[in-house]
């Protein structure tokens, strides 16, 4: 992923004083954002009264295909366009770099924003109030309620949900796997073990990662549900109760993580995610455990699901859906630019843009209304699994993208889980730390 320019890199990007350890670097410094932003709507923010300024982290090949579809749909409708982007996924590269442009007066129309997070930006006051067109468009009807969750404040939605990722996911080369004669999908623990022992016993790297510690912990948080459950895991990491930590438990999952670093391809901590995903591409690894834009990535290559490549659930995680929503958030801007920030978020929950975006991205829609004939194998399976845990709710937060619970416990689990990954911190000490971790947000 390369750092597109725009303007922002003029601004200071950090904001004055590090935060304590365990909380988000940039949240100290949105209160201090909160006042400016207030005063700052008479400074233009590259939109005017019919279009709308956009910032987003969608930059690799797959991202960038998915957000065309919503900057044509959203011109189509005659909402002029501008963008701003910057690599990092929610974390506090592109938070600062928002913070940046808000504190200088440039305030987007809308940011693409992920999890808990946007809560952090509506609790100072800063976002929009989109219940009206909410409720004139019936999105409580056709939102799951764990994401509704996420784009509500105080019960009132301040953000625009246009997908569901499933991070509990496998993909495999399938032209590997089918010279191993690995042809199903492993159910258990043993079986994934035994799958990655023959890609191994082949000379075939078994695991692709990189080196960024929310992609060790996608895999933290399989694992975790793998051996849990799911009761567990809302219990652990969504209601943050520390006594479901039984060290039985997380023992298991400590354990279990630390048989998995044995089959990681050598240099991963120099590699990003998506060179990752190349390489599972490129046949030089077997697979990577990751959200469902890899789907996308692999799309984006001229693969095809089902030909090329596999996409399994992780073991033991059968019938539940961990998931990350993309969603943009919505600043409160002068009146006179209100009608097309509306009209955008409107677009962004129209069922035509959520189709078009995620047969691109690969994630099922946002809403569950939208047809699921025109996806691929693993979208049509995505879509199926995510209405089916929405009903049993075992459709449930990803750790590793924020989406759990507040971004200070992702990240003091990020520091547990990729020190103990990295072998700096054995498996005692890693359950004592992770139960640490979510003990003082009770």
């Amino acid at each position: 992923m390369h750092c597109p320019a725009d303007d922002s890199t003029t601004l200071p990007l950090r904001c004055p004083a590090p935060a304590p350890r365990g909380r988000a670097p940039w949240r100290g410094c949105l209160a201090g954002i909160a006042l400016m932003a207030h005063a700052a709507f008479a400074v233009p923010a590259h939109a005017g009264a019919d279009g709308v300024s956009v910032l987003h982290w969608w930059v690799s090949g797959g991202e960038r295909a998915s957000m065309d579809a919503i900057r044509d749909f959203t011109t189509g409708r005659g909402i002029a366009w501008s963008e701003f982007s910057t690599p990092g996924s929610g974390t506090a590269r592109y938070t600062d770099v928002l913070a940046a442009r808000v504190r200088a007066g440039r305030i987007p129309t809308a940011a693409q924003m992920i999890g808990y997070d946007i809560h952090a930006w509506a609790r100072r006051g800063l976002l929009d109030d989109l219940d009206d067109i909410a409720a004139r468009e019936e999105w409580d009807e056709v939102v799951p309620d764990e994401i509704q969750r996420l784009s509500k404040w105080q019960g009132r939605w301040v953000a625009a949900p246009f997908n569901a990722h499933s991070t509990n996911w496998l993909w495999l080369n399938k032209h590997v796997a089918d010279r191993l004669g690995i042809t199903r999908p492993p159910d258990t623990w043993a079986d994934l073990i035994a799958l990655l022992d023959r890609a191994r016993a082949a000379g075939v790297p078994p695991i692709a990662i990189g080196h960024e510690a929310w992609e060790h912990t996608l895999l933290f948080e399989s694992v975790a549900a793998g051996v849990g459950g799911a009761a567990f895991y809302r219990r652990a990491f969504v209601d943050l109760d520390p006594s479901a930590l039984t060290d039985a438990v997380a023992t298991t999952i400590f354990d279990r993580m630390r048989q998995l670093s044995g089959y990681l391809e050598p240099g991963y901590m120099q590699r990003r995610w998506d060179e990752a995903t190349d390489r599972v591409a490129r046949g030089r690894a077997l697979l990577q455990v990751q959200g469902f834009w890899v789907d996308g990535e692999l799309r984006v290559r001229g693969l095809y699901a089902g030909v090329d490549y596999q996409c399994w659930r992780f073991p033991d995680t059968q019938g539940m859906v961990l998931f990350n929503s993309d969603q943009f958030i919505f600043f409160r801007r002068p009146a006179g630019e209100r009608a097309a920030q509306l009209r955008f978020a409107s677009a962004l929950m129209d069922r035509e843009l959520q189709t078009s975006v995620n047969l691109r991205t690969g994630a099922a829609p946002a809403r569950v209304d939208v047809r699921k004939a025109l996806f691929n194998t693993c979208g049509r399976q995505a879509i199926a699994e995510l209405r089916g845990a929405n009903m049993r709710r075992t459709l449930l937060g990803s750790i590793g993208m924020g989406n759990a619970h507040p971004s200070s416990v992702k990240i003091a689990i990020y520091e547990v889980v990729t020190r103990h990954l990295q072998r700096r911190i054995d498996t005692p000490a890693a359950v004592a730390a992770l139960r640490q971790a979510i003990t003082p947000h009770r």
